[in-house]
Protein backbone atom coordinates (compact mmCIF):
# COMPACT_ATOMS: atom_id res chain seq x y z
CA UNK A 1 0.00 0.00 0.00
CA UNK A 2 1.31 3.58 -1.03
CA UNK A 3 2.02 6.46 1.06
CA UNK A 4 -0.88 8.48 -0.61
CA UNK A 5 -3.42 5.30 -0.01
CA UNK A 6 -3.01 4.97 3.51
CA UNK A 7 -3.51 9.26 4.07
CA UNK A 8 -6.51 9.71 1.96
CA UNK A 9 -8.03 5.82 1.52
CA UNK A 10 -9.39 5.97 4.84
CA UNK A 11 -12.58 7.27 6.23
CA UNK A 12 -11.96 10.59 8.37
CA UNK A 13 -13.18 9.26 12.34
CA UNK A 14 -15.95 11.82 13.70
CA UNK A 15 -13.97 13.41 16.80
CA UNK A 16 -16.54 15.83 16.95
CA UNK A 17 -18.20 16.31 20.57
CA UNK A 18 -21.53 16.63 22.00
CA UNK A 19 -21.21 20.25 23.74
CA UNK A 20 -24.07 18.84 26.28
CA UNK A 21 -21.58 16.29 27.66
CA UNK A 22 -21.83 16.25 31.14
CA UNK A 23 -18.21 16.29 31.67
CA UNK A 24 -17.08 19.22 29.22
CA UNK A 25 -17.27 22.63 30.58
CA UNK A 26 -16.36 26.41 29.96
CA UNK A 27 -12.94 27.31 31.74
CA UNK A 28 -12.87 29.95 33.69
CA UNK A 29 -9.31 31.52 34.89
CA UNK A 30 -9.54 29.84 38.14
CA UNK A 31 -11.13 26.16 37.38
CA UNK A 32 -8.04 24.86 37.85
CA UNK A 33 -4.70 25.73 39.72
CA UNK A 34 -1.81 26.41 38.30
CA UNK A 35 2.28 26.12 39.00
CA UNK A 36 3.27 29.59 40.64
CA UNK A 37 6.17 29.29 38.57
CA UNK A 38 4.51 29.54 35.82
CA UNK A 39 1.12 31.05 36.71
CA UNK A 40 2.58 34.45 34.76
CA UNK A 41 4.33 32.63 31.74
CA UNK A 42 1.07 31.31 30.05
CA UNK A 43 -0.05 32.95 27.28
CA UNK A 44 -3.83 34.02 27.01
CA UNK A 45 -5.63 34.63 23.93
CA UNK A 46 -9.03 35.92 25.09
CA UNK A 47 -11.34 36.64 28.44
CA UNK A 48 -10.23 39.24 31.45
CA UNK A 49 -6.44 37.50 31.44
CA UNK A 50 -6.20 38.14 28.15
CA UNK A 51 -1.96 39.04 27.31
CA UNK A 52 -0.97 38.11 24.25
CA UNK A 53 -1.76 39.86 20.42
CA UNK A 54 -0.29 38.65 17.38
CA UNK A 55 2.92 40.45 16.33
CA UNK A 56 5.64 41.36 13.86
CA UNK A 57 8.26 42.17 16.43
CA UNK A 58 12.41 41.70 16.03
CA UNK A 59 15.19 40.78 18.04
CA UNK A 60 18.25 41.72 16.76
CA UNK A 61 21.45 40.96 18.72
CA UNK A 62 25.27 41.47 17.72
CA UNK A 63 27.46 39.76 19.75
CA UNK A 64 31.28 40.48 18.47
CA UNK A 65 30.39 41.56 14.53
CA UNK A 66 27.80 38.39 14.45
CA UNK A 67 24.61 39.73 13.78
CA UNK A 68 21.71 37.30 15.01
CA UNK A 69 17.95 38.43 14.01
CA UNK A 70 14.59 36.69 15.62
CA UNK A 71 11.46 37.32 14.61
CA UNK A 72 7.45 36.23 14.57
CA UNK A 73 5.55 35.14 11.83
CA UNK A 74 1.93 35.69 11.05
CA UNK A 75 1.46 32.03 12.59
CA UNK A 76 -0.37 31.97 16.14
CA UNK A 77 1.06 31.31 19.29
CA UNK A 78 1.12 27.62 19.40
CA UNK A 79 1.05 27.58 23.25
CA UNK A 80 -2.16 30.25 23.31
CA UNK A 81 -4.84 29.18 25.63
CA UNK A 82 -8.49 30.03 24.88
CA UNK A 83 -10.80 30.30 27.79
CA UNK A 84 -13.49 29.69 25.87
CA UNK A 85 -12.52 26.41 24.18
CA UNK A 86 -14.20 22.85 26.01
CA UNK A 87 -12.26 20.86 28.30
CA UNK A 88 -13.00 17.66 29.48
CA UNK A 89 -12.51 16.48 33.19
CA UNK A 90 -10.05 13.27 32.76
CA UNK A 91 -10.42 10.31 35.74
CA UNK A 92 -7.74 8.46 34.66
CA UNK A 93 -4.92 10.39 32.40
CA UNK A 94 -3.37 6.68 31.05
CA UNK A 95 -5.99 6.71 28.91
CA UNK A 96 -5.76 9.99 26.83
CA UNK A 97 -4.31 9.79 23.35
CA UNK A 98 -0.90 11.50 23.21
CA UNK A 99 -0.90 14.77 21.44
CA UNK A 100 0.52 14.59 17.75
CA UNK A 101 3.65 16.00 16.71
CA UNK A 102 4.17 19.63 16.98
CA UNK A 103 0.64 19.84 19.22
CA UNK A 104 -0.72 23.35 19.92
CA UNK A 105 -3.58 24.34 22.82
CA UNK A 106 -6.03 24.97 20.25
CA UNK A 107 -5.48 21.72 18.28
CA UNK A 108 -6.15 19.53 21.72
CA UNK A 109 -8.53 17.46 22.09
CA UNK A 110 -10.88 18.47 24.91
CA UNK A 111 -9.67 15.43 26.86
CA UNK A 112 -5.91 16.22 26.03
CA UNK A 113 -7.03 19.72 27.14
CA UNK A 114 -7.62 18.27 30.73
CA UNK A 115 -4.55 16.26 30.86
CA UNK A 116 -2.92 19.68 29.93
CA UNK A 117 -4.54 21.61 32.56
CA UNK A 118 -3.21 19.18 35.12
CA UNK A 119 0.34 18.77 34.12
CA UNK A 120 0.07 23.14 34.59
CA UNK A 121 -0.94 22.53 38.26
CA UNK A 122 2.88 20.19 38.45
CA UNK A 123 4.67 20.73 35.01
CA UNK A 124 7.88 18.97 37.28
CA UNK A 125 5.90 15.69 37.51
CA UNK A 126 7.78 13.26 34.55
CA UNK A 127 4.59 11.35 34.19
CA UNK A 128 2.84 13.30 31.47
CA UNK A 129 4.19 13.02 27.99
CA UNK A 130 6.76 15.03 26.67
CA UNK A 131 3.73 16.53 23.93
CA UNK A 132 1.90 18.08 26.61
CA UNK A 133 5.58 19.45 27.97
CA UNK A 134 6.42 21.11 24.64
CA UNK A 135 2.96 23.23 24.47
CA UNK A 136 3.95 24.73 27.42
CA UNK A 137 7.45 24.96 26.50
CA UNK A 138 6.66 26.49 23.31
CA UNK A 139 4.88 29.55 25.19
CA UNK A 140 8.70 29.83 27.44
CA UNK A 141 10.65 30.09 24.51
CA UNK A 142 8.06 32.93 23.55
CA UNK A 143 9.12 34.95 26.93
CA UNK A 144 13.21 33.99 26.10
CA UNK A 145 12.64 36.68 23.43
CA UNK A 146 9.96 38.76 24.44
CA UNK A 147 8.99 38.76 27.51
CA UNK A 148 10.18 37.37 31.22
CA UNK A 149 13.04 36.00 29.81
CA UNK A 150 14.95 35.43 33.41
CA UNK A 151 11.87 33.51 34.68
CA UNK A 152 11.23 31.29 31.68
CA UNK A 153 14.92 30.58 31.58
CA UNK A 154 15.26 29.33 34.85
CA UNK A 155 12.01 27.47 34.55
CA UNK A 156 13.39 25.70 31.32
CA UNK A 157 16.35 24.34 33.81
CA UNK A 158 14.14 22.36 35.84
CA UNK A 159 11.81 21.16 33.43
CA UNK A 160 15.11 19.85 31.72
CA UNK A 161 15.97 18.11 35.18
CA UNK A 162 12.47 16.26 35.07
CA UNK A 163 11.88 15.40 31.00
CA UNK A 164 14.77 13.35 29.24
CA UNK A 165 13.52 13.65 25.27
CA UNK A 166 16.22 13.81 23.46
CA UNK A 167 14.53 15.86 21.08
CA UNK A 168 12.96 18.81 24.28
CA UNK A 169 16.81 18.10 25.56
CA UNK A 170 18.10 19.36 22.34
CA UNK A 171 16.04 22.46 22.20
CA UNK A 172 15.83 23.74 25.62
CA UNK A 173 19.57 23.98 25.41
CA UNK A 174 20.09 25.25 22.47
CA UNK A 175 17.65 28.13 23.53
CA UNK A 176 18.97 28.82 26.86
CA UNK A 177 22.76 28.78 25.62
CA UNK A 178 21.64 31.52 22.84
CA UNK A 179 19.85 33.00 25.23
CA UNK A 180 22.56 33.65 27.60
CA UNK A 181 24.69 34.44 24.77
CA UNK A 182 22.61 37.36 23.02
CA UNK A 183 21.25 38.65 26.52
CA UNK A 184 25.26 38.91 27.34
CA UNK A 185 23.99 36.78 30.73
CA UNK A 186 27.71 35.31 31.90
CA UNK A 187 25.48 34.12 34.88
CA UNK A 188 22.70 32.58 33.32
CA UNK A 189 25.46 30.69 31.14
CA UNK A 190 26.95 29.47 34.65
CA UNK A 191 23.55 28.32 36.23
CA UNK A 192 23.10 26.34 32.87
CA UNK A 193 26.51 25.16 32.96
CA UNK A 194 25.95 24.00 36.41
CA UNK A 195 21.98 22.53 35.85
CA UNK A 196 23.97 19.59 33.63
CA UNK A 197 23.70 16.87 36.43
CA UNK A 198 21.74 14.00 34.48
CA UNK A 199 23.62 12.22 31.25
CA UNK A 200 20.54 12.82 29.02
CA UNK A 201 21.11 17.10 29.42
CA UNK A 202 23.90 16.56 27.54
CA UNK A 203 22.02 16.45 24.64
CA UNK A 204 22.84 19.69 22.45
CA UNK A 205 25.66 21.48 20.05
CA UNK A 206 29.18 21.25 21.50
CA UNK A 207 29.88 24.50 18.91
CA UNK A 208 26.46 26.41 20.23
CA UNK A 209 27.95 25.92 24.21
CA UNK A 210 31.49 26.90 22.75
CA UNK A 211 30.44 29.79 21.05
CA UNK A 212 28.55 30.98 24.12
CA UNK A 213 31.71 30.63 26.50
CA UNK A 214 33.84 32.31 23.80
CA UNK A 215 31.17 35.18 23.41
CA UNK A 216 31.12 35.52 27.19
CA UNK A 217 34.58 34.74 27.70
CA UNK A 218 33.95 31.85 29.81
CA UNK A 219 36.87 29.23 30.49
CA UNK A 220 36.38 25.62 29.14
CA UNK A 221 37.76 22.99 31.81
CA UNK A 222 39.05 19.53 31.50
CA UNK A 223 35.39 17.72 31.55
CA UNK A 224 34.13 19.80 28.75
CA UNK A 225 37.21 19.06 26.49
CA UNK A 226 36.61 15.47 27.36
CA UNK A 227 33.13 15.36 26.29
CA UNK A 228 33.81 17.37 23.22
CA UNK A 229 36.34 15.61 22.27
CA UNK A 230 34.72 13.86 18.87
CA UNK A 231 33.90 17.62 17.95
CA UNK A 232 37.81 18.05 18.30
CA UNK A 233 38.45 15.01 15.87
CA UNK A 234 39.42 13.01 18.52
CA UNK A 235 37.47 8.97 18.11
CA UNK A 236 39.43 7.20 20.25
CA UNK A 237 36.85 7.84 23.38
CA UNK A 238 38.07 4.31 25.22
CA UNK A 239 39.25 5.92 28.11
CA UNK A 240 37.65 9.09 28.83
CA UNK A 241 34.16 6.37 28.25
CA UNK A 242 35.67 3.68 30.65
CA UNK A 243 38.56 5.51 32.90
CA UNK A 244 37.08 8.94 32.68
CA UNK A 245 38.36 10.06 36.55
CA UNK A 246 41.76 9.11 35.77
CA UNK A 247 41.72 10.50 32.17
CA UNK A 248 40.60 14.03 33.57
CA UNK A 249 42.53 14.13 36.31
CA UNK A 250 45.97 13.35 33.56
CA UNK A 251 44.31 15.99 31.54
CA UNK A 252 43.98 18.75 33.99
CA UNK A 253 47.77 17.81 34.87
CA UNK A 254 48.33 18.55 31.19
CA UNK A 255 46.81 21.56 30.98
CA UNK A 256 48.39 23.29 33.83
CA UNK A 257 51.77 21.70 32.90
CA UNK A 258 51.24 23.39 29.05
CA UNK A 259 49.13 26.39 29.70
CA UNK A 260 49.74 27.75 33.70
CA UNK A 261 46.16 26.93 34.53
CA UNK A 262 43.49 24.38 34.49
CA UNK A 263 40.97 25.88 32.78
CA UNK A 264 41.43 27.57 29.09
CA UNK A 265 39.73 30.47 27.64
CA UNK A 266 38.86 30.13 24.08
CA UNK A 267 39.52 33.43 22.77
CA UNK A 268 43.66 32.75 23.61
CA UNK A 269 42.67 30.62 20.41
CA UNK A 270 40.58 32.18 18.06
CA UNK A 271 40.59 36.64 17.63
CA UNK A 272 37.78 38.37 16.96
CA UNK A 273 39.46 38.83 13.75
CA UNK A 274 39.50 35.17 12.94
CA UNK A 275 35.86 34.53 14.47
CA UNK A 276 34.41 36.40 11.90
CA UNK A 277 36.21 34.31 9.36
CA UNK A 278 34.95 30.98 10.47
CA UNK A 279 32.90 29.50 8.55
CA UNK A 280 28.91 29.66 9.23
CA UNK A 281 25.80 26.45 9.75
CA UNK A 282 22.96 26.90 10.68
CA UNK A 283 21.34 25.40 13.85
CA UNK A 284 17.80 24.63 14.83
CA UNK A 285 17.43 26.72 17.97
CA UNK A 286 13.40 27.18 18.25
CA UNK A 287 10.92 24.46 18.37
CA UNK A 288 8.05 27.08 18.55
CA UNK A 289 6.36 27.22 14.89
CA UNK A 290 5.48 30.76 15.38
CA UNK A 291 9.24 32.01 15.50
CA UNK A 292 10.66 32.87 12.28
CA UNK A 293 14.14 31.96 12.81
CA UNK A 294 13.77 28.47 14.03
CA UNK A 295 17.60 28.12 13.11
CA UNK A 296 20.25 30.55 12.71
CA UNK A 297 23.65 30.75 11.05
CA UNK A 298 26.28 30.34 13.93
CA UNK A 299 30.00 30.74 13.20
CA UNK A 300 31.68 27.34 14.06
CA UNK A 301 33.96 27.59 16.60
CA UNK A 302 35.00 23.86 17.03
CA UNK A 303 36.35 24.09 12.94
CA UNK A 304 38.98 26.69 14.14
CA UNK A 305 42.43 24.90 13.17
CA UNK A 306 44.14 26.71 15.95
CA UNK A 307 41.77 25.85 18.88
CA UNK A 308 40.99 22.19 17.71
CA UNK A 309 44.22 21.43 17.23
CA UNK A 310 45.13 22.25 20.59
CA UNK A 311 42.56 20.41 22.02
CA UNK A 312 43.53 17.58 20.14
CA UNK A 313 47.12 17.37 21.14
CA UNK A 314 45.99 18.04 24.87
CA UNK A 315 43.59 14.82 24.60
CA UNK A 316 46.10 12.43 22.48
CA UNK A 317 48.77 13.22 24.68
CA UNK A 318 46.41 12.29 27.61
CA UNK A 319 45.07 9.49 26.13
CA UNK A 320 48.90 8.13 25.23
CA UNK A 321 49.44 8.32 29.00
CA UNK A 322 46.36 7.19 30.62
CA UNK A 323 46.89 4.34 28.49
CA UNK A 324 50.40 3.32 30.13
CA UNK A 325 48.53 3.94 33.44
CA UNK A 326 46.25 1.41 32.98
CA UNK A 327 48.27 -1.20 31.87
CA UNK A 328 50.53 -0.99 35.07
CA UNK A 329 47.03 -0.97 37.21
CA UNK A 330 46.20 -3.96 35.74
CA UNK A 331 49.94 -5.51 36.23
CA UNK A 332 49.76 -4.22 39.64
CA UNK A 333 46.53 -6.06 40.24
CA UNK A 334 44.69 -2.82 40.47
CA UNK A 335 42.30 -3.00 37.96
CA UNK A 336 40.62 -6.02 36.42
CA UNK A 337 42.03 -7.71 33.28
CA UNK A 338 40.97 -6.37 30.15
CA UNK A 339 38.28 -8.82 29.29
CA UNK A 340 37.63 -10.33 25.53
CA UNK A 341 34.38 -8.18 24.20
CA UNK A 342 31.52 -10.39 24.07
CA UNK A 343 29.17 -10.63 21.05
CA UNK A 344 27.24 -7.55 21.18
CA UNK A 345 22.99 -8.35 22.15
CA UNK A 346 20.97 -7.84 19.09
CA UNK A 347 18.31 -5.38 19.58
CA UNK A 348 15.06 -5.98 18.16
CA UNK A 349 12.90 -2.97 16.98
CA UNK A 350 9.57 -3.54 16.38
CA UNK A 351 8.05 -0.93 13.63
CA UNK A 352 5.23 1.09 15.68
CA UNK A 353 2.02 0.97 13.55
CA UNK A 354 0.72 3.52 16.22
CA UNK A 355 2.92 6.51 15.88
CA UNK A 356 2.88 6.04 12.10
CA UNK A 357 -0.68 6.30 11.74
CA UNK A 358 -0.54 9.21 14.63
CA UNK A 359 1.82 10.99 11.92
CA UNK A 360 -0.15 10.33 8.59
CA UNK A 361 -3.08 11.32 10.45
CA UNK A 362 -0.94 14.72 11.36
CA UNK A 363 -0.11 14.89 7.36
CA UNK A 364 -3.58 14.57 6.14
CA UNK A 365 -4.70 17.41 8.50
CA UNK A 366 -2.55 19.60 6.32
CA UNK A 367 -3.04 19.01 2.80
CA UNK A 368 -1.77 22.35 1.16
CA UNK A 369 1.59 23.14 0.85
CA UNK A 370 2.13 25.13 3.64
CA UNK A 371 4.79 24.81 6.69
CA UNK A 372 2.42 22.90 8.81
CA UNK A 373 2.59 19.92 5.98
CA UNK A 374 6.08 20.68 5.99
CA UNK A 375 7.00 20.18 9.40
CA UNK A 376 4.98 16.75 9.43
CA UNK A 377 6.68 15.35 6.47
CA UNK A 378 10.10 16.16 8.46
CA UNK A 379 8.46 14.12 11.41
CA UNK A 380 7.40 11.28 8.90
CA UNK A 381 10.91 11.07 7.22
CA UNK A 382 12.46 10.70 10.81
CA UNK A 383 10.17 7.93 11.66
CA UNK A 384 10.68 5.93 8.74
CA UNK A 385 14.50 6.39 8.85
CA UNK A 386 14.47 5.07 12.75
CA UNK A 387 13.23 1.60 11.08
CA UNK A 388 15.34 1.43 8.04
CA UNK A 389 16.93 -1.86 8.92
CA UNK A 390 13.60 -3.26 9.98
CA UNK A 391 12.35 -3.28 6.27
CA UNK A 392 13.79 -1.72 2.87
CA UNK A 393 10.19 -0.88 2.87
CA UNK A 394 10.70 1.99 5.40
CA UNK A 395 13.83 3.47 3.97
CA UNK A 396 11.69 3.83 0.41
CA UNK A 397 9.00 5.29 2.47
CA UNK A 398 11.01 7.86 3.81
CA UNK A 399 13.00 8.45 0.66
CA UNK A 400 9.31 8.60 -1.06
CA UNK A 401 8.84 11.69 1.93
CA UNK A 402 11.57 13.41 1.19
CA UNK A 403 10.99 13.76 -2.44
CA UNK A 404 7.07 14.82 -1.56
CA UNK A 405 8.67 17.37 0.69
CA UNK A 406 11.09 18.82 -2.02
CA UNK A 407 8.81 18.55 -4.65
CA UNK A 408 6.51 20.86 -2.98
CA UNK A 409 8.82 23.56 -1.25
CA UNK A 410 7.92 26.27 -4.65
CA UNK A 411 4.22 26.00 -3.99
CA UNK A 412 4.94 25.94 0.21
CA UNK A 413 6.86 29.06 -0.59
CA UNK A 414 3.88 30.69 -2.60
CA UNK A 415 1.60 29.74 0.13
CA UNK A 416 3.87 31.59 3.15
CA UNK A 417 4.05 34.42 1.13
CA UNK A 418 0.42 34.88 0.78
CA UNK A 419 -0.32 33.82 4.51
CA UNK A 420 2.49 36.40 5.55
CA UNK A 421 0.36 39.08 3.07
CA UNK A 422 -2.76 38.31 4.47
CA UNK A 423 -1.56 39.01 8.21
CA UNK A 424 -0.15 41.77 7.09
CA UNK A 425 -3.52 42.84 5.30
CA UNK A 426 -5.58 42.21 8.30
CA UNK A 427 -2.94 44.58 10.62
CA UNK A 428 -3.76 46.96 8.14
CA UNK A 429 -5.64 49.41 10.11
CA UNK A 430 -3.27 49.40 12.56
CA UNK A 431 -0.39 49.54 10.73
CA UNK A 432 -1.66 51.93 7.86
CA UNK A 433 -1.77 51.99 4.52
CA UNK A 434 2.10 52.78 3.53
CA UNK A 435 3.86 50.77 6.36
CA UNK A 436 1.58 47.60 5.26
CA UNK A 437 2.67 48.30 1.84
CA UNK A 438 6.42 48.30 2.69
CA UNK A 439 6.15 45.56 5.11
CA UNK A 440 4.64 43.35 2.08
CA UNK A 441 7.50 44.25 -0.11
CA UNK A 442 9.86 43.47 2.28
CA UNK A 443 9.02 39.93 2.54
CA UNK A 444 11.80 37.30 2.27
CA UNK A 445 10.96 33.66 1.68
CA UNK A 446 10.72 31.06 4.69
CA UNK A 447 14.43 30.32 4.95
CA UNK A 448 14.33 27.05 7.51
CA UNK A 449 16.12 23.87 7.10
CA UNK A 450 15.50 21.33 4.67
CA UNK A 451 15.94 18.33 6.05
CA UNK A 452 15.28 16.15 3.17
CA UNK A 453 18.25 17.56 0.54
CA UNK A 454 20.72 16.07 3.44
CA UNK A 455 18.92 12.85 3.93
CA UNK A 456 18.28 12.03 0.83
CA UNK A 457 21.93 12.94 -0.09
CA UNK A 458 23.02 10.34 2.58
CA UNK A 459 21.21 7.78 1.77
CA UNK A 460 21.84 7.34 -2.07
CA UNK A 461 25.26 8.06 -1.30
CA UNK A 462 25.62 5.05 1.26
CA UNK A 463 24.02 2.98 -1.99
CA UNK A 464 26.34 3.95 -3.97
CA UNK A 465 24.30 5.96 -6.54
CA UNK A 466 26.95 9.38 -6.18
CA UNK A 467 25.00 10.21 -9.56
CA UNK A 468 21.67 10.52 -7.86
CA UNK A 469 22.95 11.93 -4.55
CA UNK A 470 25.10 15.40 -6.85
CA UNK A 471 21.76 15.47 -7.94
CA UNK A 472 20.50 16.60 -4.65
CA UNK A 473 22.81 18.45 -3.92
CA UNK A 474 22.56 20.33 -6.94
CA UNK A 475 18.75 20.90 -6.25
CA UNK A 476 19.51 22.07 -2.59
CA UNK A 477 22.34 24.75 -3.87
CA UNK A 478 19.80 26.61 -6.27
CA UNK A 479 17.17 26.34 -3.74
CA UNK A 480 19.47 27.52 -1.13
CA UNK A 481 20.74 30.45 -3.18
CA UNK A 482 17.16 31.37 -4.27
CA UNK A 483 16.35 31.88 -0.55
CA UNK A 484 19.18 33.42 0.64
CA UNK A 485 21.03 31.27 2.94
CA UNK A 486 24.61 31.13 1.12
CA UNK A 487 26.16 29.28 3.79
CA UNK A 488 23.44 26.05 3.53
CA UNK A 489 24.44 26.45 -0.59
CA UNK A 490 28.05 26.53 0.94
CA UNK A 491 27.66 23.00 2.86
CA UNK A 492 25.77 21.38 -0.32
CA UNK A 493 28.39 22.80 -2.63
CA UNK A 494 31.22 21.00 -0.29
CA UNK A 495 29.18 17.55 -0.13
CA UNK A 496 29.09 18.06 -4.31
CA UNK A 497 32.33 18.00 -4.18
CA UNK A 498 33.38 15.06 -2.04
CA UNK A 499 30.33 13.04 -4.07
CA UNK A 500 32.11 13.61 -7.21
CA UNK A 501 35.71 12.44 -6.18
CA UNK A 502 33.56 9.49 -4.89
CA UNK A 503 32.87 8.47 -8.57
Amino acid sequence: MGIFSQLFGKKKENTTLVAKEANIFQLSPDSFPVHHDIADLLWIGDGPKRNYSPNNSENVYEIDGLKITFSFMGQEEPSLIYIKQPIMSIPDMSKIERPLYYPTYTGLTPKQRGVYWKMLANPYDPNYDIGFVFVLYYGLERHLLTGNYEKAFRVILRLRDIHSNASFQSYSANALILTALCRQRADLAYEFVNSLDNEYELNFSDNLYLLCKYGLNLPVNAKEIMRFAKSFEFNNTNYIKNNSELFESTLINNIQEKYGTTDLYINEFISSTESRKLYKKEVSIFANTSIRQKTTEVPLIVDSFKLKKAMYDLLEITHNQVKVKVAELRKMGALPSKKEPSAKEIKIITFDTETERILLGELSKHKINNLDRHFALIALQDFYYKFRDVDKIYLEKCIECCWIDINALSDMQRVYYADEVNYIRQNEAILGKGDAAKRIAKIAPFNGNIPAFKRLSIIYEKQKEYGKAIQICEAAISYYFEVKQPASASEFTERKFKLERKK
